[in-house]
């Protein structure tokens, strides 16, 4: 029934305006990375994209729509809310079965006279069916560069590979690789490099383009070249301080086991992430940062080709992560919850001609489809569930949304009754319910202060019940709004 709703709203006959003279997109996705750049004040080594906020606009409160990747690039190009699809998981497998026509962002840029070229990770995947092929102008999937370079992984990779056929609990190779190669020997640094052809002939055709490359690092395994780790010193890195989680955040909800980091050979096959050993830590956040690092290389590469391609002055660049990432925070890896570290992305726009800054605005990675299309002149698609932020570009200071919604399910088990949990952030404070599935029923509850508590380990609920009500009436109305 919803399939048939939306293909009725998004099927109405619509022509594609002249696009002579509307501006370029160049669209850079990045996977896994929660605002870990200097930019945003970490001590992650990040000069190319530092220098391209202090030339664009930082968004300082940009969230995703559900902390999985699947998920949250499916909501973002689809423009429609994981809570309306159903669409929940890190694969979103045969999505466009089950959604034959909705209009996609890089469909809706075709339609609209755009040349549009995608490439590496922007859906889930790099290829096949679940990346639109049959709705971009040429979708790209580069071949070159391997996961892993030094032979002591390759040879782990290849034991780990045997033992999974023993069915054991791991399948990968090792969770960290400072490899001894070139940069363009990683999956990302080929993309990377086909990026800069990409901008070089559509910068030479002249007609308006939507060029979409996506970077799949920081994304475990935590693998980069040797002088990206060099960066860095080991002994630098250790656990964030905030290892609790509010009183009430359920044990099921909070991903403590981080199942995701599990299937790699290095990483213990029991016991809680608490007890990993120090050194291997230190290894993991050492080699999530010279990921970081890496990336920020490849977009640098990207920046300069298309600055030198001429096309710069007349490019809208929009750089943007998928969802955000636990180091350690809560005692937990990886992502899957509803918490701020997991919810929160980096979001960078460079308009040509807008003003440079940070704005405080919370905004959604759901409302970069109908913002984008504004400011391309195309109209909006009437399915569209975000809100268009086009007014934050122009005044850093203008306000956009009243608070941004997040979304994740727990699945059932022998301790989850099975939920989803329903997050709002507001600009002080993170108000969390989950409700049993299938129905609105709260099961648990949570309302931190993050101005006092930026680590979200505490719980103000019980000493704000009057205004954790109130939220839950704005909470619950969103989640039903986000339903339709």
């Amino acid at each position: 029934m919803r399939a048939l709703i939306v293909t009725l709203l998004v099927s109405a006959a619509w022509l594609p305006a002249a696009a002579v003279g509307r501006p370029n997109v160049l669209f850079i996705a990045v996977d896994d990375l929660r605002p870990e750049l200097g930019a945003y004040g970490t001590p992650a080594k990040t000069p190319h994209l530092d220098a391209f906020a202090a030339r664009a606009l930082r968004f300082d409160r940009a969230y995703c729509n559900q902390a999985v990747c699947g998920a949250s690039r499916l909501s973002l190009m689809t423009g429609l809310y994981p809570e309306f699809t159903g669409e929940r998981t890190y694969h979103v497998t045969d999505w466009r079965k089950r959604w034959p026509g909705v209009v996609t962002l890089n469909q809706h840029f075709k339609a609209g006279g755009y040349e549009t070229v995608g490439l590496g990770k922007i859906f889930h995947g790099t290829r096949g069916p679940g990346v639109d092929p049959a709705n971009w102008s040429r979708w790209i999937p580069v071949m070159g560069g391997r996961q892993y370079l030094n032979p002591e992984s390759l040879e782990s990779t290849r034991r780990t590979a045997g033992r999974a056929n023993a069915k054991t609990s791991r399948t990968k190779g090792p969770a960290t690789e400072a490899g001894r190669g070139g940069d363009d020997d990683y999956p990302d640094g080929a993309r990377a490099a086909e990026g800069v052809r990409q901008i070089r002939r559509l910068a030479e055709a002249g007609k308006p383009f939507f060029l979409a490359i996506g970077f799949t690092k920081p994304h475990l395994p935590f693998n980069a070249p040797a002088k990206y780790w060099d960066l860095y010193k080991r002994e630098d890195f250790s656990l964030p301080d905030n290892l609790g989680f509010p009183p009430g955040y359920p044990d099921w909800a909070r991903n403590k086991s981080a199942g995701e980091l599990r299937a790699y050979s290095d990483i213990p096959p029991e016991g809680l992430p608490t007890g990993f050993p120090s050194g291997l830590n230190q290894r993991l956040i050492h080699g999530y940062y010279a990921c970081v690092s890496y990336v920020d290389n490849n977009v640098g590469r990207l920046l300069a080709a298309l600055d030198q391609s001429g096309a710069s002055d007349n490019t809208i660049v929009v750089f943007w992560a998928d969802h955000g990432w636990k180091l350690g925070d809560h005692s937990s890896w990886c992502k899957h919850t509803n918490f701020e570290c997991d919810a929160r992305v980096p979001l960078i726009i460079r308009r040509p001609g807008g003003p440079a800054g940070v704005t405080r605005a919370l905004v959604e990675l759901i409302d970069l489809y109908p913002t984008l299309c504004g400011l391309c002149g195309l109209d909006l698609p009437d399915h569209l569930q975000g809100k268009s932020f086009e007014p934050v570009l122009d005044h850093p200071k203008a306000p956009h949304r009243e608070f941004a919604y997040t979304s994740y399910p727990a699945k059932p088990g022998k301790e989850s009754p099975g939920t989803v949990g329903h997050s709002i952030r507001t600009p002080v404070y993170r108000y969390t319910e989950w409700w049993e599935n299938g129905t609105d029923r709260v099961v648990s509850s949570v309302l931190t202060n993050l101005r006092e508590d930026p680590g979200e380990t505490t719980n103000a609920l019980p000493k704000k019940k009057g205004f954790a009500k109130a939220l839950a009436v704005k909470l619950k109305a969103r989640v039903l709004s986000a339903r339709k």
